[in-house]
């Protein structure tokens, strides 16, 4: 009887402790998502020289909304830009005040949909690709596409459905490899609907990309073959948002030109960790 007793106790205090501690963890992620925000005072301190200020439109296709930032060297080859999950069109906006960038691209650079001002959100890496598709094929200039962690598919579908539209393809910190999507113990937690209550629009997002990514990729497997440019693949070794193993998967399923690079003390931003890196390899192209 007493074995039962603390048995019922010990359950309860174990749903009580998790759920204690799913409610600190959306109080603290709510909290810390607070601050993903580059509204039009931001913009403006950030880019006080007037010169390198983005502009910003629309592009309205499939019935979707798509926000972009651009500069205003309308005459460069094309080099756009696409964030992660969650993310918005100013986790690039070192690049767009980058004098040495400048002279070589104008700069495109998105929110995806769901995201920042961008419409509805879509999982399907097909329709995203889709979606961005208009903001460089309007335009009989060179292209170069770079994603970053799950941006990196989506560029590699675009490159894989447009050989002659895209010439070069950068894949950083990509989330790729179907059989390695990672998950932690708070992934379906935070996807609940208790949690989806308190969280921002973007990081539900992110949670619905995340929960639909594998069957994604699994769609892209037999289409790497597709890519006829020169790929660029970075990979941190010390990534814990994405198993590093993602690198060298690409790597392997590519049949193109390619270049791995493997950075063992970096993590999966790459972008801010080796901006310098990533700007010398876009120089050289």
């Amino acid at each position: 009887m007493m074995k039962k007793i603390a048995s019922v106790i010990m359950n309860i205090f174990l749903r009580l402790k998790n759920g204690l501690l799913l409610s600190f963890y959306v109080f603290l992620l709510s909290a810390c998502m607070q601050n993903f925000k580059f509204n039009d005072t931001a913009i403006s301190q950030y880019y006080q020289n007037k010169e390198y200020l983005p502009s910003f439109a629309f592009s309205d296709t499939l019935n979707h909304t798509i926000h972009y930032a651009f500069s205003k060297n309308t005459d460069k080859p094309i080099l756009m830009l696409i964030h992660g999950a969650p993310g918005a069109w100013f986790g690039y906006k070192e690049f767009f005040k980058d004098s040495l960038l400048l002279k070589k691209f104008q700069i495109v650079a998105p929110d995806r949909a769901g995201y920042n001002k961008s419409g509805v959100g879509e999982t399907s890496i097909a329709l995203q690709a889709n979606l961005l598709k208009p903001l460089i094929s309007s335009h009989q200039r060179r292209v170069v596409v770079l994603g970053r962690s799950y941006g990196a598919p989506i560029a590699a579908k675009l490159a894989m459905d447009n050989p002659k539209l895209v010439d070069e393809l950068i894949l950083v910190a990509p989330a790729c490899d179907p059989q390695k999507e990672k998950f932690w113990w708070f992934s379906k937690p935070v996807n609940s609907k208790f949690a989806r209550f308190f969280l921002p629009k973007y990081a539900n997002r992110a949670s619905d990309e995340k929960f639909a990514h594998r069957r994604e990729l699994e769609k892209l497997a037999q289409d790497w073959n597709k890519i006829k440019c020169p790929v660029t693949i970075l990979q941190g070794g010390k990534d814990w948002i994405i198993e590093p193993s993602n690198g060298k998967y690409v790597d392997s399923v590519l049949n193109t030109p390619r270049r791995f690079i493997f950075l063992p003390e970096n993590g999966h931003l790459i972008t801010s960790e080796r901006y310098e890196l990533i700007r010398d390899i876009l120089l050289e192209l």
